[in-house]
């Protein structure tokens, strides 16, 4: 009975809409959100209303996993990496930037967004096969901080549509920050898992429309947004990261 309550206590109430969540636990709800917003399915004003509305139920599932303490230092994204591999300059959230001829990132826009609003973390890897060019393995993309899987895809395939082709969505601190870790090859966690610091969560890869082109070099994509006054807000991560390298 306890159980029971606890998870009618998570549960949130979403507004009507076609094809839409009505009752749903708060991963199950994020998971019918984030893929209504990338896929257009979803008016951005209803987007907004969701996710106000759903905000509660996640802050009150990560806590009950345990990953809602305060946010502390975080693990450097990639495993056997620093913070060369990243460039300080990458984070351009309010720019022109994919195909879709938009200035600026926002994330009801789903996949026809503009912007750079994230740090691309680059591998070793000269001729693009997806393994350490030193360890001839493949690199490990880690969960920086203790967090909550909320969402997962998988599958992609050359010629499919989406930017970041295999991605993972994670909640971890108790202020509201979501971390998007975009074109893995391999992933290794599911919705609703409770994940620790520094725990690989997938492998690099060139999934997704542009990673998969030879002229990009191999490249996890990480974005952090917080929310804030009912926006997703982007967060340059940078001096995080550069914390968290010990070399």
């Amino acid at each position: 009975m306890k159980k029971i309550i606890f998870f009618l206590s998570l549960c949130v109430f979403l507004p009507l809409r076609p094809s839409a969540v009505v009752f749903a636990g708060p991963i199950e709800s994020w998971q019918a959100l984030e893929t209504g917003v990338r896929d257009g399915k979803i008016s951005k004003i209803d987007a907004a209303r969701e996710l106000e509305a759903l905000i509660p139920g996640l802050s009150g599932y990560v806590s009950a996993a345990g990953a809602a303490a305060a946010a502390g230092e975080w693990a450097f994204p990639l495993e056997g990496y620093d913070i060369r591999a990243a460039d300080k300059n990458d984070f351009k959230p309010s720019i022109y930037y994919g195909p879709y001829g938009k200035k600026g990132y926002d994330f009801f826009d789903g996949n026809k967004h503009g912007g750079h609003p994230a740090h691309d973390l680059f591998i070793r890897d000269r001729n693009r096969d997806c393994l350490d060019d030193r360890t001839l393995k493949p690199v490990n993309a880690v969960a920086v901080e203790d967090c909550v899987v909320l969402s997962v895809n998988e599958g992609w395939r050359t010629g499919d549509p989406g930017r970041g082709g295999n991605y993972i969505w994670l909640s971890g601190s108790r202020d509201n920050k979501f971390f998007y870790y975009a074109h893995l090859k391999d992933i290794f966690v599911k919705g609703g898992e409770f994940i620790k610091r520094g725990a690989p969560l997938g492998t690099v890869g060139r999934t997704g429309q542009a990673a998969h082109e030879k002229r990009s070099p191999t490249h996890l994509h990480l974005m952090v947004l917080e929310y804030r006054g009912g926006k997703m807000v982007p967060f340059d991560f940078y001096d995080k990261i550069k914390i968290s390298d010990k070399r």
